[in-house]
This record gives C-alpha cells, structure tokens and sequence, in this order.
C-alpha cells in the first residue's frame, strides 16, 4: 500500500514536471519568439546584405557595391550618434542646472549622491557597459 502512494506520488511529480517544460517550450517558441520577431521589424531598418542578395538576387558586383555604400553611411551614423550624445549632455547639463538653481545647499548635496548612486547602480544593472569610461569622461559626454 505505501508503495503504491510513494509509486503515484512520484509519477505525478514526473508528470508535473513533464508538462511544466513541453507548456514552457510552446510558450517560449510560440509567445516569446512571436513578441521578438514583432520587435524586430521596425519601420526603416534595413535587411542584411545576404538578405537582400537572396531576395532580390543580387549579383556578386552589387553586392559589392552595396557593402561600400553601407561601410561608408557607417561613418556618417557614427557622426549622428557623437552629435545627439554631445546635444543630450548639454541638455542634462541645462536640467541639472536648473534643478540646481531651486536646490539649498544641502539638497544639492543629497542631489549629487543620489545621482553618484544612480551611476552606480545602472553600471551594475547593465553589467558595467562602459568599462573604460570613468564618470568624468561621462560627465563630460566623451565617448570612446
């Protein structure tokens, strides 16, 4: 008798844990895959290069010159995002400024650990993705 409930009490577990992964991989495969494909065609992004030689049948000469004209737009979107970092510094540099300006003394302390903290924290967060950078440099919005 007490075999029997120790027998179905672990074929039950079994079963549990069975059905716990096949409904986790059809949620995965079926949710998950579908919300991320969704994310991923966003208006005006450009499909690789082997994606466009295999729709469009692109000879080896277009693909080659397709490349060139992707490495040189590479610099110019390089260019635009050291502009928009250099315009968003100067307007959290404005912010902080008039924050400053309404703050006492000792807010304005309180305000620069907090902040320190914040800094902290979202390198932590992000697993540290600036490594190199030091926070004056970021402060400064230098980038490397």
């Amino acid at each position: 008798m007490r075999n029997k409930i120790k027998l179905w009490i672990t074929l039950s577990l079994v079963l549990a844990f069975a059905a716990g992964v096949v409904g986790g991989f059809y949620v995965e495969r079926y949710w998950f895959q579908k919300k991320m494909r969704d994310r991923g065609a966003r208006p005006g992004h450009f499909p690789s290069i082997e994606k466009m030689a295999g729709e469009l049948g692109l000879t080896a000469e277009q693909q080659a010159l397709i490349k060139d004209i992707f490495q040189k737009n590479e610099v110019r979107f390089k260019d635009l995002d050291g502009d928009i970092r250099q315009r968003l510094q100067a307007i959290r540099e404005q912010l902080k400024t008039e924050i400053d300006s309404v703050l006492t003394p000792e807010q304005k302390k309180k305000m620069e650990d907090m902040i320190e903290r914040y800094r902290t924290r979202g390198r932590r967060d992000t697993g540290n993705k600036y490594p190199n950078r030091n926070n004056k440099e970021r402060e400064k919005g230098v980038t490397k």
